[in-house]
């Protein structure tokens, strides 16, 4: 007995098919709409803290470069406002690192260019006062001797590729 084929009638096709597979092409198109969002905002998220990153570094550099100045050998820094030499604020008073201006003001920029960011890293010294501090003889049972050092807060600034990436750093100093 041979086999044959009905022609279906067109008639009774209701196009379901079609209908489910539009369906289902508009839900992949979906996934992939919101997969395109989902990578884009993570890619601004890594490309901010990257920015973050690269503006603490800056800081961290022009921190040490103030750090260094004053553990030199040489002579104290003059603290008259000029090159980022400041006396420190009295009490109860508005601090120098919080009123200055960090792009034109007078700051120490770091004289080492720092690649791949906006503007150079800064920072400021300001002499808070002197302390009196005992030091301790070799043995440490003996007559502790007292001694007085000097002691700075440096504030730093750095920035990241972009101008509004700024990371600030701050750290209290005592030398001898």
């Amino acid at each position: 007995m041979a086999m044959t084929w009905c022609k279906p009638n067109v008639a009774q096709q209701k196009g379901a098919a079609l209908l489910v597979g539009l369906i289902f092409l508009g839900a992949l198109a979906l996934m992939g709409v919101a997969a395109y969002a989902v990578a884009i905002q993570e890619e601004r998220m890594s490309g901010d803290t990257r920015d973050r990153i690269r503006a603490f570094e800056a800081a961290e550099a022009s921190l040490r470069d103030c750090e260094s100045l004053l553990a030199s050998f040489g002579p104290p820094p003059t603290f008259n406002g000029l090159n980022g030499m400041h006396e420190a604020a009295a009490p109860g008073m508005p601090q120098v690192f919080e009123t200055i201006d960090w792009v034109t003001g007078s700051v120490r920029e770091l004289p080492t260019p720092v690649p791949n960011v906006a503007r150079q890293p800064r920072c400021i010294v300001e002499r808070i006062g002197e302390i009196e501090v005992q030091k301790l003889d070799a043995e440490r049972s003996g007559p502790q001797q007292l001694a007085v050092e000097t002691v700075y807060r440096i504030t730093a600034m750095g920035f990241g590729l972009r101008a509004e990436t700024t990371m600030n750093l701050q750290t209290t100093y005592r030398a001898p």
